[in-house]
């Protein structure tokens, strides 16, 4: 392992030449790149890179990498057709790249059979991970992981037979799937810091908690996307069923607010009191909340849920300072049926839900 290294460290910067083809010719490529491998007087290798837009929109669509080999005649290089050939997409050249890099890594071991090179995210155990995969290696198994792991996503019955094997014996896979949610939890995790550091607009926070409601936290057992219009002109930011109860809960998403103040403090009176945009989200919410009781037996009859005593919370701004935090605490104490969390909390109860699979996916190697 230490070799590579120390030759990588060695090579000289990359030498790039980028080209910009007639767009009357070639409309669909506005740029192409290349990296010469080795060249002699008479023949060349070369990398060529295409980034692939559309005619039309000028989107880009996709990659294509060719390798090429040339040889030059009248003082001219021309292809070589039968020493070259071309990567037509990005799966690929992304399977060319890992194999790349494992080969020139030396992380195949050196013996006869087949290999699976596993990507390990940051802060996993890399040896825990290492004597999982020899240990299935070993037993001969390491074929039906890595089909297990190409044909999960497009072939429903290997996610249904995968099912049954963990309800048969869920603690032998609770560390697999913990590894192979933490990487896509903690990327939407960061996401959704990003966001609220940027004050984002309310439709990107709910298009990305409607890709994640694990982000609620585990107080919520389903999250009910097709009953967010259950009364007349309304729509509910998100609609989720409580775990505890089965009873429904309304999520109501706001912004950030540019990090101001929830709460405003009177002097005169010395206590604090609900800023205009809270006071606006509580009022909204509460008339949320009334249309759904006055609803009930309708909302039951068509839609199957029942808004008894249905709960809220909205979600706006940041938490601030101490004070803020315990004024907030004050109010929420106050609230009926109704609770206020920031921003900063919603990113805590996420964070909580990340630390806890990746404490799980490295337990066997603490």
């Amino acid at each position: 392992m230490d070799r590579p290294r120390e030759a990588a460290s060695k090579i000289a910067p990359a030498a790039i030449r980028s080209t910009k083809p007639d767009p009357a010719r070639k409309p669909d490529l506005p740029q192409v790149n290349s990296i010469v491998l080795k060249e002699g007087p008479r023949s060349r290798r070369e990398i060529v890179h295409y980034p692939v837009h559309s005619r039309n929109s000028g989107e880009f669509k996709s990659n294509k990498i060719g390798f090429r080999t040339k040889h030059k005649v009248g003082g001219a290089w021309h292809n070589e057709d039968a020493k070259s050939f071309t990567l037509d997409d990005d799966g690929e050249i992304v399977e060319a790249v890992r194999f790349i890099a494992a080969a020139c890594g030396r992380t195949i071991p050196d013996l006869a059979g087949s290999f699976v090179v596993v990507p390990v995210a940051d802060g996993m155990n890399v040896e825990a991970v290492q004597a999982s995969l020899n240990e299935l290696s070993a037993a001969g198994q390491i074929d039906v992981l890595s089909g297990l792991l190409q044909t999960m996503a497009r072939e429903r019955g290997a996610a249904v037979e995968l099912l049954k094997r963990v309800a048969a014996d869920p603690d032998a896979f609770a560390g697999v799937a913990a590894m192979f949610n933490f990487g896509r939890y903690r990327l939407a995790l960061k996401r959704l810091i990003a966001l609220v550091e940027d004050d984002s607009r309310e439709h990107e926070f709910q298009t990305l908690l409607s890709e994640n409601p694990w982000m609620f936290g585990s107080e919520y057992s389903e999250h009910l996307s097709q009953n967010r219009h259950m009364t007349r002109d309304t729509q509910q930011d998100f609609v989720l069923r409580r775990t505890t109860d089965g009873y429904i809960e309304l999520i109501e998403i706001k912004t950030p607010l540019g990090g101001s103040s929830l709460l405003r403090f009177d002097r005169s009176r010395r206590n604090h009191f609900a800023g205009p945009e809270l006071s606006a989200a509580i009022g909204q919410v509460e008339k949320y909340i009334e249309e759904l009781e006055a609803d009930r037996h309708a909302i039951m009859a068509r839609d199957k849920l029942d808004t008894l005593k249905v709960r809220a919370k909205v979600i706006i701004g940041r938490d601030g300072d101490e004070e803020q935090k315990a004024a907030l605490r004050r109010l929420n104490g106050h609230l009926h049926r109704i609770e206020v969390i920031t921003f900063d909390q919603l990113v805590a109860i996420a964070q909580r839900t990340v630390d806890h699979l990746r404490a799980t996916a490295t337990a066997d190697g603490r």
